[in-house]
């Protein structure tokens, strides 16, 4: 008999308890864990069917130390030959709770160690450590003077099945939409046919899981590895046999269940991956998709009774809460209509779950990540809804009177003056994107873009002598307000972006995880921007005027993009009827993007991307330049370029740290080599206090055109940039 551990998130160790007794093993809950004696077979059973639990270990030895070198004698001692062979890799982690001042890295460093002095003492030869992928995985537990060794039996998270190969956001992990499925008892409720449904379905987790309850199907089951598959004593035949049954299951599983599963989910992008991982996984047949807002699906007459599991967005960016409030309120309508259902629904902001209008049955704890969560279950039925009409009416006229106080009138009345007066400016311009305020009240110090029918609203970083309280509270009211004058626009489409005071762009900074690109026009250019992933949405708005200027003047000449970002520019060049353009970044990502917008508007030929660090790229091109014929040097020269690069960049791939104000002497200098007798090179930044070298002026005619260029939307802001034409005396 061997002992074991399970671990799991906070708060599932009784359902991953129970799961183990179903399948005949003697488990009992052991910290925020379970733990089990048993034969191999058992391990091989639990990691195949857990459905909650993250990591089973095998536990090797335990004992008392007095100290890491003691530890690492001890250890040293241990057979590690019974378990590894000296060809394996492996790889060590080590967890301390109320250790003094022992350092874990330190301390697996010295697990390592002793693995492998005994090899070289027993062998003369040692094993190799891999950190990523390793066959073998040690887990070092240390609690005050006590360790604990474990063999890490399950490999990688049991949460990941193993069949979700496409790739699509998923805010909820597999183990804890499991327990959710357990607490609102969906085995039974399958066992009887009834019905599922997802109104918020997204990367179909919760609905996989739902499926694969249903059918019967180890959620192991679609695994390729397994970490005791590099285990000394792995029993491959025991192995085949646990997994022979648990096909066997399946196949059972897919006949009995007769159910209806229904996603409901807007992207056809996210039903398009939750199709193709469910397909994976077997359980495809029987679902259902709907691809509309849960607000426009009007329950199927044949659906009698069943379960709805939902997970929607929990509002933890601040400003994000008031705009889903509209959500949750309709999600209550969309329960209203399912009498004779139960429903579950799990948010981290219990007034959210009020704002339903139905009261809970019962509400359970969950931590979804570093989320406390609550977990709402409902039985539907008319006596538990709030009379909705009554309430709203009350909550409204409150909420408005509070937000027009403390300035909130006189930011509605600018942001509405504002938006009367440039949609009407935009639409004669054939502009989709533009910036509808810009911190105009400094109390309310955000920035408002408009894209078409979507909003972005970012915060700037409230000055050190305004508390935090006060900043949060004021960006709160812009919140609520801005859908108020921008009524035409859905609530879900307004984007909420956090940003501290611009010091230039911080356009290569990841932001979130799950946005997608959208095209919106500027004149006759069609451009794809994404409002979700970055804080920079893949166009800057400020250099509208910039690019129109590129389009002017592109015809018939080749073009050079340096620092290109999404191409944008080398858009509007095209457009214009540029012979040939040339764009670079460091970017494979925004290159791609620019590659994106290329196709868009029609240009493939003539329009080439490339990645390398620009600095490097320049002085390679200047050398390569200086060493052909003076005859043959111009052909190969370019009649306009554009320079805007971001004010600061330290990348894995650049050889060194790019510093606007240090180094665009030499940018420029290097850049005006490439460029004709008669050509033309706009340079644009963004840093703020930006100086521009006076030899330069020296070197080159240069005129300023910041002023010049700068779109009616930016008018109140002349300082967000300094542009620069410059040519040659």
């Amino acid at each position: 008999m061997a002992k074991f551990y399970v671990t799991c998130a906070q708060g599932l160790a009784p359902y991953v308890k129970e799961e183990l007794v179903a399948l005949g093993i003697d488990a009992v809950e052991a910290g925020t864990g379970v733990e089990f004696q048993g034969e191999i077979k058992d391990a091989y059973n639990a990691c195949l069917w857990t459905r909650c639990g993250s990591r089973l270990l095998l536990e090797l030895k335990s004992g008392r130390f007095e100290s890491l070198d003691q530890l690492h004698k001890e250890l040293t001692l241990f057979p590690w030959s019974t378990h590894m062979r000296e060809t394996d890799t492996f790889a060590t982690k080590v967890t301390a709770r109320r250790a003094g001042n022992i350092h874990t890295h330190f301390a697996a460093l010295r697990v390592k160690d002793a693995i492998v002095d005994y090899f070289n003492d027993l062998m003369g030869c040692r094993p190799n450590v891999d950190l990523d992928n390793p066959d073998l995985r040690f887990y070092l537990h240390i609690f005050e003077n006590r360790y604990t060794l474990y063999l890490d039996f399950s490999g990688e998270p049991l949460h990941k099945r193993g069949f979700r190969s496409e790739q699509g956001a998923a805010p909820i992990k597999e183990n804890l939409a499991a327990a959710l499925l357990y607490r609102s008892k969906w085995p039974e409720k399958a066992a009887e046919d009834q019905d599922f449904i997802d109104p918020l379905c997204g990367a179909g987790t919760i609905l996989i899981e739902a499926a694969l309850m249903a059918r019967d199907i180890a959620p192991g089951l679609y695994r390729s590895h397994f970490g005791f598959m590099g285990w000394r004593l792995f029993k491959p035949a025991e192995w085949e046999t646990v997994l022979q049954n648990a096909k066997a299951r399946a196949v059972a599983g897919k006949a009995r269940y007769q159910g209806r599963l229904i996603g409901i989910e807007r992207s056809s992008m996210m039903i398009g991956i939750t199709k193709a991982n469910a397909d994976r996984a077997g359980v495809l047949p029987n679902m259902t998709f709907k691809q509309m807002s849960f607000q426009e699906y009007q329950r199927d007459a044949d659906l009698k009774t069943g379960l709805i599991v939902t997970n929607p967005p929990y509002g933890e960016r601040l400003g994000e809460k008031s705009l889903l409030m509209e959500t949750y309120r309709d999600l209550g309508d969309f329960l209203r209509q399912y009498s004779g259902f139960s429903a579950g629904v799990i948010t981290s902001d219990p007034e959210l779950g009020r704002v339903m209008g139905i009261k809970a049955e019962r509400i359970n704890k969950f931590w979804n990540g570093p989320l406390n969560c609550v977990y709402l279950q409902f039985q539907i039925d008319e006596r538990y809804f709030v009379n909705r009409e009554k309430a709203d009416h009350n909550e409204q006229r409150l909420e408005r009177e509070a937000l027009f106080e403390e300035g909130g009138e006189s930011f509605f009345n600018r942001l509405m003056k504002n938006y009367r007066h440039l949609s009407r400016w935009a639409e004669r311009e054939g502009i989709e994107a533009y910036r509808l305020y810009d911190a105009d009240i400094p109390e309310f110090n955000v920035a408002i873009d408009l894209y078409k029918d979507q909003v972005v609203i970012y915060e700037y970083e409230a000055p050190p002598t305004i508390k935090r309280e006060i900043a949060e509270s004021r960006f709160m009211k812009v919140v609520q307000i801005t859908p108020l004058v921008l009524d035409h626009i859905a609530v879900d489409k307004i984007h909420i972006k956090r940003r501290q005071v611009q010091k230039g762009r911080q356009q290569y900074e990841r932001y979130g995880e799950e946005g997608h690109l959208f095209e919106v026009r500027e004149k006759e250019a069609r451009l794809l921007v994404n409002l979700t992933d970055y804080l920079d949405t893949g166009l800057f708005l400020d250099h509208r005027e910039v690019r129109f200027k590129i389009g002017r003047e592109a015809k018939r000449k080749r073009f050079l993009n340096l620092f290109c970002y999404t191409g944008s520019a080398t858009v509007h060049a095209a457009n214009g009827g540029a012979s040939e353009t040339l764009s670079v970044d460091l970017s494979r990502t925004y290159l791609s993007w620019a590659d994106k917008n290329l196709a868009l508007n029609g240009h493939f030929a003539g329009h080439e991307l490339v990645q390398a660090d620009v600095l490097e790229w320049l002085r390679s091109e200047v050398e390569t330049l200086r060493k052909k014929p003076l005859m043959a040097r111009n052909k190969d020269k370019f009649d306009l370029i554009f320079m805007d690069p971001p004010t600061f960049s330290n990348s894995k791939r650049m050889e060194g740290v790019l510093d606007i104000q240090r180094d665009h002497t030499q940018l420029i200098t290097d850049a005006m080599r490439l460029l004709v007798s008669d050509g033309e090179l706009l340079f644009s930044t963004n840093l703020r206090g930006f100086r521009l070298d006076p030899q330069l002026n020296e070197l080159f005619e240069i005129v300023d055109i910041s002023r010049a260029t700068l779109p009616l939307d930016f008018k109140k802001r002349p300082k967000i940039r300094q542009c620069f034409i410059i040519k040659h005396k």
